[in-house]
């Protein structure tokens, strides 16, 4: 859908030796990969480990543009390690494998696409979240233990909606029995400002996390739609630190 915002531009990326990829059917102008014929093309089985296997996990696995959050959009280098921790956000924050997961963000973002269904991929059968494995240190802080070797993931169901609808949201979490829902913060101020309806609190939606809710938002959408569990997270797609409100 997007490629008709790069061709008017092509030659001179080409000239720069910059490579366009495109997934879809096409067809396209000659220097373009189509991404979807090599996949039509590509074997099932998987490559042997010394093909894919990274030589050190501090290595970039991929480039994910930011929005500008730290100036002018860049290319922010994600390690594989910082991939794979990505497996653990759902079971910080006390997801199952029961649990049916709600996703409208986009997949070309950190949020929709390695913690939204890397994160999915991840969870465990139980969780280990802020109910969990917890360690008191001193300051006042709490320390969230890493999960044993043992655990082993199951993952969970993933709902993935192509556009965001505040006015289908509910209808949407009733039809798919969801139960966990991952915001950015306008998409609960969306729902909050939409004309009240009968059945707003007859849903399953037991645990919605993400970033940037603002209080009045977050007052205003527990007490019209019920007692959901809010976990509030901040990070960067281009930072190492990650924070995660458990106490609301």
């Amino acid at each position: 859908d997007l490629f008709a915002a790069v061709e008017p531009i092509l030659p001179s990326l080409q000239e720069d030796n910059v490579v366009v990829w495109v997934l879809g059917s096409g067809p396209y102008p000659p220097g373009v990969v189509a991404l979807q014929e090599l996949l039509d093309a590509a074997s099932e089985e998987l490559e042997p480990e010394d093909v894919w296997q990274p030589e050190d996990m501090n290595d970039t696995c991929l480039y994910i543009f930011t929005s500008g959050t730290t100036g002018l959009p860049k290319a922010a280098c994600v390690s594989h390690l910082k991939s794979i921790m990505c497996l653990s956000f759902y079971d910080l924050v006390g997801a199952s494998s029961q649990d049916v997961v709600y996703l409208a963000l986009p997949l070309y973002h950190m949020a929709g696409s390695l913690l939204g269904i890397v994160g999915c991929i991840g969870i465990g059968e139980q969780g280990w979240g802020p109910h969990g494995e917890l360690s008191d240190v001193s300051g006042g802080l709490t320390l969230l233990l890493p999960p044993p070797p043992s655990r082993l993931s199951t993952g969970a169901t993933c709902v993935l909606k192509e556009k965001f609808s505040a006015s289908q949201f509910w209808d949407d979490c009733r039809a798919e029995g969801v139960t966990v829902f991952q915001y950015i913060g306008e998409l609960c101020r969306y729902l909050v400002n939409q004309p009240q309806r009968p059945g707003e609190r007859e849903h399953g939606l037991r645990l919605a996390v993400g970033s940037g809710l603002r209080p009045d938002v977050w007052r205003s959408f527990l007490k019209r739609f019920g007692a959901i569990r809010i976990v509030e997270t901040y990070g960067m797609t281009e930072g190492n630190v990650t924070l995660f409100n458990y106490t609301a």
